[in-house]
């Protein structure tokens, strides 16, 4: 998602990532990678997950990478629930469906 913020930002989507590893694990990703957007830590929390419906779908104790696009309304929109913890969407991908929604 970093290398294509600006396509992203372009479109209007703004990216926040939830991950539910230790703060320490994800501190260090987000600094190897250079993530400038924001990350929300739930390790000791698992409700946000769970509400999505993407905890634990492997019995791996783990979020599924999963992607969600959430309206200026706060409705959700478009989903692609991860096959696996690692499962990434293209940004083009994401950019489509925005702009399936004008």
């Amino acid at each position: 998602m970093q290398r294509n913020q600006a396509d992203l930002d372009a479109s209007g989507v703004q990216i926040l990532a939830i991950s539910t590893d230790n703060l320490a694990g994800a501190a260090g990703l987000v600094e190897a990678q250079g993530y400038e957007f924001p990350i929300l830590f739930t390790a000791l929390d698992r409700t946000v997950p769970q509400s999505y419906g993407v905890f634990d779908l492997f019995g791996d104790g783990l979020a599924s990478a999963s992607l969600f696009l959430v309206d200026t309304e706060g409705e959700l929109t478009w989903q692609s629930i991860g096959l696996n913890y690692s499962h990434q969407i293209e940004a083009a991908e994401i950019i489509e469906q925005v702009e399936l929604l004008n």
